[in-house]
């Protein structure tokens, strides 16, 4: 049994509430701010109702991935509730067309966190449809309205065009907004990897985005990473293998397209190479946290063959 927030064992002396919820009590407080667990308040046809809009748009997860607004309401009885606003949390229940989204993603976002890309706060609830995932806005902090601008409205391209354009690109939006060039474009070049190694054909332009580093400060940074999912194992279909071309390439991916792609963005040949090392390093960290997870065993063994054949191809 372990947390759905932090990913660590419950411990067998534990409180009957924290086992009951597969959560810490300190966890529920860093998460939600409050010592009780919030109720819920979706019913079971608001699920459905979810579930049963639009099906898949082409090879891609946000076409059928369903999210939910919901407003935080503190107090002795604290719950959360669904909103027509964006608000507080972004929760995302099982999907009819996909099977265990919300645990693959909480599976990729916590190898992200051990790889030690800064990631958004996430968690996994439980549903009576199973578990869900929620994840907290990052723009809406200490009550403060940070502004956040995601590559798609930085380039000025609409929503529908979030899958033209290239990582190089996205490298020269960093250089071109944010206060943290250098450091930003090799947590761009990590991530990159990162999703390489997991499966990731789903990084569009909507899925990185820059944020102000205080409310008004209009100094933007990379923001922490969200939407990490890994698309190649739930759409084994899909043979792309990036969502945006990189050296000119979404898919037959080489190192040599990393080495090229830091060279053309400035980030040094050494620096790249070791970002390159450190993710290879962890090929046995991520297999086991992949057979330890919440996926079901087929999903674990398609997930399984990509990371090890990805970091077999950065090694080349």
């Amino acid at each position: 049994m372990r947390c759905l927030y932090c990913n660590k064992p419950i411990a067998d002396n534990a409180t009957e509430q924290e086992k009951a919820r597969c959560w810490h009590t300190k966890c529920i407080k860093k998460f939600f701010g409050t010592s009780k667990f919030p109720q819920i308040d979706i019913s079971d046809e608001n699920l459905i109702e979810i579930a049963n809009e639009s099906t898949n748009n082409g090879f891609t997860v946000p076409g059928v991935q369903k999210k939910l607004s919901l407003h935080f309401e503190g107090g002795s009885k604290p719950r959360l509730t669904l909103s027509n606003y964006p608000t507080g949390y972004i929760l995302k229940p099982q999907t009819e067309d996909h099977e265990a989204m919300p645990e693959a993603e909480f599976l990729v976002m916590n190898m992200a966190k051990v790889t030690g890309i800064k990631t958004v706060p996430f968690a996994l609830v439980k549903l009576d449809g199973g578990y869900a995932y929620i994840t907290r806005r990052i723009d809406r902090e200490g009550g403060e309205m940070l502004a956040m601008e995601d590559f798609c409205q930085l380039e000025e391209r609409l929503t529908q065009d979030k899958y033209k354009g290239s990582y190089e690109r996205c490298a020269k939006l960093i250089c071109k907004y944010s206060e943290r060039k250098g450091f930003d474009l090799s947590e761009l070049f990590l991530r990159l990897v990162f999703g390489f190694v997991t499966g990731n054909s789903d990084m569009h332009l909507k899925n990185f985005s820059l944020i102000e580093e205080g409310a008004g400060s209009q100094r933007y940074v990379l923001s922490a990473a969200y939407d990490l999912l890994p698309v190649n194992a739930i759409l084994p279909e899909d043979t792309e293998q990036f969502a945006l071309t990189i050296n000119g390439k979404k898919r037959n991916i080489r190192k040599k397209d990393f080495l090229i792609f830091a060279e053309n963005a400035g980030i040094p040949a050494s620096a790249a190479q070791k970002i390159i090392s450190d993710v290879i390093s962890l090929e046995s960290t991520y297999i086991a946290m992949c057979k330890e997870s919440y996926l079901p065993e087929k999903l674990k063994t398609v997930l399984l063959d990509i990371i090890t054949s990805r970091t077999q191809i950065l090694r080349g």
